[in-house]
């Protein structure tokens, strides 16, 4: 059962899946102003791990620079206002990251 504590008819959520390679990228280009942050969990059918951090975020390369791991099926949420802060970079090529924008 759910049991709908809050509503706020103001706010919007905006969903979708990015691929994601060996080169840190943005997860996404477009302004979205999130009132509650950004969503992000790994594919559960990846094979590799998506490491989520800064723009200058490394994918279990440097100490200083990795991310924080998802293996395929792990996901994190951020209180952030803008989803173009968030960047991803894959252990192997063409890794699925689901995107929640709320």
């Amino acid at each position: 059962m759910i049991t709908i504590i809050e509503r706020d008819t103001t706010n919007a959520v905006d969903a979708f899946r990015v691929a994601v390679g060996t080169t840190a990228a943005a997860i996404t280009s477009a302004p979205y102003a999130c009132k509650r942050g950004v969503g992000v969990k790994a594919s559960p059918s990846n094979a590799g791990v998506i490491y989520v951090g800064p723009s200058d975020v490394t994918a279990g390369s440097t100490l200083a620079t990795d991310g924080w791991p998802l293996a395929a099926g792990e996901e994190l949420f951020l209180p952030l206002d803008d989803p173009r802060a968030v960047y991803a970079i894959a252990s192997v090529a063409n890794q699925q990251l689901h995107v929640v924008l709320v």
